[in-house]
C-alpha cells in the first residue's frame, strides 16, 4: 500500500508541473510567492527550520550558502498536502537568503521520495525530481502488480527481487515480462534481472539478461522462454 501511495503522488506531482502555469498546488499563486520572496528580509537556518516545522515537516535540516540552500525534511505522510509543503518551504528558503538555487528534499519513513528545485527565484519553472533509491523505486513500482514484495537487491551488475505472486496463472507470463522491464527501467545499468517467486513448496528464480528483456519487448525474440534461466529452490 505504501508503494502505491508514493507512486501515485509522484505521478500526480509530475502531471501538475507539466499541466499548470502560474497557479501552484493547494491554492498557491506562484507569481505571488516570487514577489513576496523577493521583497522579504533574510533569516537564519534555525529560523527556516522552525518555519518548516510549523508547516508540518519533521526532522528538518538546513544547509545554506550564498549560492545554494538545501532543505531536507521528513514528512508525516505521503498525500496531497506534500505538494503545498514543498512549495511553501521553497518559498521561505528563498525568502531567507535569496540563494540562486533552492532545493527541498522530502523524506518519508527515512526514505528519500521527491525533491523540488527552484533556480533564481523562478517559481514558474520548478524542477521536480524522483529521488527514491533504486531498491525503493523498484519496490514502489512493482506495487502496481498483484504481488507482495519480500526483498529487493541492486548491485552494479544485477537486480534481484523476491516476491509472492497473488494473481491467477492466466496473467503470469505477461506480468513476469512486464515486471522484468519495470525493474530494468528503474536500474538500467544492470546486466541481468532475477525475480524469485516464493511459494509454499519452495521457490523459483527466473533470470534474464538486460538485452533479452529489451529484445522481448521490442518483438525481436520469437521464443522468450529460450532466454530465461530457471532455478528451483
Amino acid at each position: 500500500m505504501k508503494g502505491k501511495v508514493v507512486l501515485f503522488l509522484i505521478l500526480l506531482l509530475g502531471g501538475y508541473l507539466y499541466a499548470t502555469g502560474h497557479i501552484g498546488p493547494d491554492g498557491f499563486d506562484i507569481d505571488s510567492l516570487r514577489e513576496r520572496a523577493e521583497g522579504s528580509p533574510g533569516g537564519s537556518p534555525a529560523d527556516l527550520e522552525r518555519e518548516a516545522l510549523s508547516l508540518g515537516a519533521e526532522r528538518v535540516i538546513v544547509s545554506s550558502s550564498p549560492n545554494e540552500t538545501l532543505v531536507r525534511l521528513g514528512v508525516p505522510a505521503v498525500d496531497g498536502n506534500l505538494t503545498g509543503l514543498l512549495y511553501a518551504v521553497a518559498e521561505k528558503a528563498y525568502r531567507a537568503n535569496h540563494s540562486g538555487v533552492v532545493r527541498v528534499e522530502a523524506y518519508y519513513l527515512g526514505e528519500p521520495i521527491v525533491a523540488l528545485t527552484v533556480r533564481n527565484g523562478d517559481f514558474e519553472n520548478p524542477e521536480l525530481e524522483d529521488i527514491r533509491r533504486p531498491e525503493f523505486r523498484i519496490e514502489t513500482d512493482l506495487g502496481l502488480f498483484d504481488v507482495v514484495i519480500h526483498g529487493v537487491s541492486v548491485t552494479n551488475e544485477s537486480a534481484s527481487v523476491s516476491l509472492e505472486y497473488l494473481a491467477d496463472r492466466d496473467g503470469f507470463w505477461k506480468d513476469y515480462f512486464a515486471m522484468s522491464l519495470v525493474v530494468l527501467e528503474d536500474a538500467p545499468w544492470v546486466g541481468s534481472v532475477s525475480i524469485t517467486y516464493l511459494t509454499e513448496n519452495g521457490s523459483v528464480t527466473m533470470t534474464m539478461g538486460a538485452g533479452d528483456i529489451v529484445g522481448i519487448h521490442a518483438g525481436e525474440i520469437e521464443d522468450p522462454s529460450a532466454v530465461i534461466k530457471i532455478e528451483r529452490g
